[in-house]
């Protein structure tokens, strides 16, 4: 496995991960006929960027590559646009409708059993936040990476929206936002118990438990669809249209 630092070359990435080369590809930075014996660091300079940024989006690239036991054979005929639909009926819809009944479920046993355990109200303000973080998150996906992708198969072009004109911006917000969400998701998993149904819970506990599980449950999926399929198959898609332009 390659070894990233700012002094990583691009040949680098070349002879050894074409996924974290089209990572790279994709941010704008570098581009076919630019230099491959530039450093990380000598194309972020350029762009006035910190490195860190992209090393770490090279390295969730990197990541990628590693084989995952989550089944999603099912986007394999798909295209993208298909991808996106996929993911907006699955897993967007799902989180609009179910997030205000879990937030209601997780006030509601917060506010009774929290003096029996603190660990209710840890939830209930991790819950909000991650609703709140969510709802950012969709709404950013479907104004700005969503609609590029389905340019790029409609229109053969991408249309400039509040991200610019390269889907490599949209896709590093994304997946800051996914190892955030990562995080949480194994801190709710703490804060209770792993979904586990204390003897005592009333029927609105169970409810709160059964609805945070699907929840989570849910999240690896959507997350893990977007990571591994719609964002590398929107970068690969923009490459291939930039060779033809």
């Amino acid at each position: 496995m390659l070894e990233l630092s700012s002094n990583t070359r691009v040949t680098e990435l070349q002879d050894q991960s074409p996924a974290m080369l089209d990572a790279l590809m994709a941010t704008g930075i570098f581009r076919d006929g630019d230099d491959p014996e530039t450093t990380i660091a000598e194309l972020c300079w350029g762009f006035g960027l910190n490195p860190i940024i992209i090393l770490r989006t090279l390295a969730r690239a990197q990541a990628k590559e590693a084989p995952s036991d989550i089944d999603v054979s099912d986007l394999d005929d798909l295209t993208l646009t298909q991808v996106v639909e996929n993911i907006e009926s699955l897993h967007h819809l799902y989180l609009r409708e179910t997030l205000p009944v879990i937030g209601e479920l997780v006030d509601r046993v917060a506010s009774v059993h929290s003096a029996s355990d603190e660990r209710l109200i840890e939830i209930q303000k991790l819950f909000g936040k991650m609703a709140e973080d969510l709802e950012n998150h969709m709404l950013h996906e479907e104004e700005a990476l969503f609609p590029m992708v389905r340019d790029m198969e409609s229109e053969g072009a991408i249309k400039p929206t509040r991200c610019g004109d390269a889907v490599g911006g949209p896709i590093t917000c994304m997946e800051n936002d996914h190892e955030l969400m990562q995080a949480e998701l194994k801190k709710l998993h703490q804060l209770a118990d792993d979904y586990a149904i204390p003897e005592h819970a009333c029927m609105t506990y169970r409810n709160m438990l059964e609805q945070l599980s699907r929840f989570s449950q849910n999240m690896v999926v959507h997350i893990h669809k977007e990571d591994k399929v719609l964002f590398p198959g929107a970068i690969k898609a923009q490459a291939a249209l930039r060779e033809k332009s």
